[in-house]
């Protein structure tokens, strides 16, 4: 004879398939609802980024014409856009201009001496280029005031730090008078 289970076993194995199923369904409706979302191509950050620009960077000898928006002290750091270049400043008298080195600022290690850098409708010539570690940079030092009206372009160079994500040893550094 087959085994018999009692009137209680068979309302609780079905409480118990029931279960099953109605976490099964809510799996697959946020699977569904929140998994299967487009992945964010590279164009749309970039219009999103862009539509909250507010001055545009361009430099011909490498041609360039980026939009640039202003950032913030995030958790004592910067926020750095993904697709364009932001800026920063304390003083009137110079802007630090920053982004990185895989989108916005991939061929600025190609600027020279005596190139120009339009920025705000004013056109800056740079003055020096230099690679710096990371770790001996001074902030304070770059946002100092200049006597003359500065930006300082900003992007990462060297070599990848191990076990970060994406970071370098050094950063390029450009400075261009008014």
């Amino acid at each position: 004879m087959g085994s018999v289970i009692p009137r209680a076993g068979k309302k609780r194995t079905k409480l118990i398939y029931t279960g099953i199923f109605a976490a099964y369904a809510i799996f697959a409706f946020a699977f569904i609802t929140i998994g299967l979302q487009p992945i964010r191509s590279a164009e749309a950050v970039y219009a999103d980024e862009s539509a909250v620009a507010d001055d545009t960077i361009t430099i011909d000898a490498i041609g360039l014409d980026a939009p640039v928006m202003q950032s913030a002290i995030n958790e004592n750091a910067l926020s750095v856009p993904e697709q364009i270049a932001a800026s920063y400043s304390t003083t009137q008298t110079k802007t630090l201009i920053f982004g990185h080195s895989s989108t916005v600022f991939k061929d600025l290690h190609q600027v020279s001496m005596g190139d120009e850098i339009t920025y705000r409708n004013q056109t800056y010539h740079v003055i020096n280029t230099k690679e710096q570690r990371k770790d001996e940079i001074s902030m304070s030092e770059i946002l100092a005031p200049a006597k003359t009206p500065t930006i300082i372009l900003m992007t990462c160079s060297g070599d990848l730090i191990p076990g970060s994500s994406g970071d370098h040893t050094h950063r390029l550094i450009i400075t261009a008078e008014l």
